[in-house]
């Protein structure tokens, strides 16, 4: 497994509680889903979302630039820049493309 790290911009769902999932300064853990760039495939990725407040667009636009730490098999397979992806969290909660690539380490463990 290697370690992918990137910058995207997401697209957060109305919440019905009103509640922000990506509070400003804070990390949340989220399932990322997107496609292998070649067979179309989904595959779902365990994900840290941190939202430091660095250059972000105000929240109240409903976007917000995180920075995305995951692991996976070939994870830039799926997660390249330009790539879209959706965030689930018990329910869908928003949508995002990569905007930056920052890192891609070698197997964990």
């Amino acid at each position: 497994m290697k370690r992918y790290k990137f910058r995207a911009l997401v697209t957060l769902d109305r919440q019905p509680d009103g509640e922000t999932p990506i509070p400003v300064g804070g990390v949340q853990r989220f399932v990322l889903r997107s496609k292998h760039h070649q067979t179309h495939d989904s595959q779902v990725f365990s994900a840290l979302v941190t939202n430091n407040g660095e250059d972000s667009i105000p929240m109240t636009a409903g976007h917000v630039m995180v920075t995305v730490t995951l692991m996976g098999d070939e994870p830039r397979q799926y997660f390249e820049i330009g790539d879209h992806f959706s965030l689930w969290r018990g329910r869908d909660v928003g949508s995002g493309v990569v905007t930056r690539r920052l890192f891609v380490w070698g197997p964990a463990g």
